[in-house]
């Protein structure tokens, strides 16, 4: 004797609803690990050009004795170029405005701020400095901290 709901071979119209639902499932937290993802490594690489952008500026003022000028936001610094090679300020998703506020003699600050306009993204780069890089967040902007306004590098 066969122990069975089925009346014929195939599946229930209950039986396909589970399994469907539970595709959906999976999809949908597949797509927001997806998203998350996606949001690290835009996060990552915006460091990574923090970084090289520091290490131009660096090597810019060992060279000449000065750091590059303001040059607007989404403009790479003139002076910088040879130092960044194929590097745009001016990306899809954020904007890199290089900052030299001059304040006469010794005093100065040197850094490099993003701005986006999408919070999460942000989010996700405030994360990813974390407290081992000097940098300060207004609104939708993270101005990275290359040199302080004591001199300190």
């Amino acid at each position: 004797m066969r122990w069975s709901a089925h009346t014929e071979d195939g599946f229930t119209l209950v039986e396909l609803l589970v399994v469907t639902a539970l595709l959906g499932l999976l999809a949908t937290l597949g797509l927001l690990k997806y998203t998350d993802l996606r949001y690290n490594a835009k996060a990552a690489a915006v460091a990574g050009e923090l970084r090289a952008i520091t290490v131009a500026a660096y090597n810019h003022q060992s060279d000449n004795g000065s750091w590059a000028a303001e040059s607007g936001p989404g403009v790479t610094p003139a002076e910088l170029v040879p130092y960044l090679p194929g590097m745009i300020f001016d990306g899809p998703d954020y904007t890199l405005d290089w900052d030299n506020l001059g304040l006469g003699g010794t005093n100065f600050l040197v850094g490099v701020t993003v701005t986006a306009s999408d919070p999460r993204f942000m989010t996700k780069l405030k994360r990813y400095l974390g407290t081992r890089s000097p940098f300060f967040v207004s609104g939708n902007a993270l101005t990275y901290i290359i040199v302080d306004s004591n001199g300190n590098y």
